[in-house]
């Protein structure tokens, strides 16, 4: 079960990850928009680990989670606010769609929050600051909060800054960052190197800890739970990425 765990976390740094990189590396709209299709996808990764996490380690979870509670908070923040911006971006450009005048009449339009160029509005009156500022804060946020919470685990006892945990919380920003930047901008090469550096990353953190299972009972429980619903999710996961890819590479050529 430790090799699950491994793995879920592992694939959400990867892919939550991508999220957090995206919005701080992000010019403008676009970039955004290019990268919240696959967004909540990605975030059920959290989800999944914090899931098995608790189901079959229980001891593990309380723990941790007491050691790295200040990190885990600003992580958690972050991830909060990319979600947030995230989420009115899907509505906003939805809302768009239905909108069109080839798609409704007038008089059925509805009204709502409109984010074009980056402020919530409602029938044109702005109602909120920059989602763009927003999730750039959350991304940053979010990367240094897990940075700092995974550098905590590995320097083991109770969260406390040190040399190690700054440069682990801003060597994951960096980290991420480019990570988001290769995704936007086609480097393959690039984005590979940032993935197999996230997982060493998350699996040199995971060898700090000493691993305490559940009874054999619960682990009868959560074990094929677990194996039913991982092929489910990689399905999903490669789904959302295959209906969405020609979108992004032609987004991305536009880009330049």
């Amino acid at each position: 079960m430790s090799v699950m765990l491994a793995f879920f976390f592992a694939g959400y740094f990867v892919l939550g990850g991508l999220d957090y990189g995206v919005a701080v590396m992000g010019r403008d709209r676009s970039d955004l928009d290019r990268v919240a299709p696959f967004f909540l996808g990605n975030e059920v990764w959290l989800v999944a680990a914090v899931g098995v996490l608790f189901g079959a380690f229980p001891l593990n979870e309380g723990e941790l989670l007491s050691q790295q509670r200040v990190p885990v908070a600003v992580a958690l923040a972050g991830v909060v606010m990319v979600t947030a911006s995230y989420g009115l971006r899907l509505y906003s450009n939805a809302l768009r769609t239905a909108n069109r005048p080839q798609s409704r009449p007038a008089h059925t339009r509805v009204a709502g929050p409109d984010v074009r160029g980056g402020s919530a509005s409602l029938g044109g009156t702005p109602t909120a600051g920059p989602l763009d500022g927003v999730a750039r804060i959350g991304g940053a946020l979010a990367a240094l909060g897990w940075g700092a919470a995974l550098a905590g685990i590995w320097q083991g006892g109770d969260f406390r800054v040190t040399p190690l945990v700054g440069a682990g919380a801003f060597g994951f920003l960096a980290l991420l960052s480019l990570h988001g930047w290769a995704f936007l901008r086609r480097r393959w090469l690039v984005f590979g190197g940032t993935t197999a550096a996230i997982v060493a990353y998350t699996l040199a953190a995971g060898t700090a800890p000493a691993w305490h299972a559940a009874d054999s009972a619960t682990l009868a429980l959560v074990g094929p739970t677990v194996y039913v619903l991982l092929p489910i999710l990689l399905l999903a996961q490669a789904a959302t990425w295959w209906m969405f890819r020609a979108r992004h590479h032609r987004e991305a050529s536009v880009a330049g």
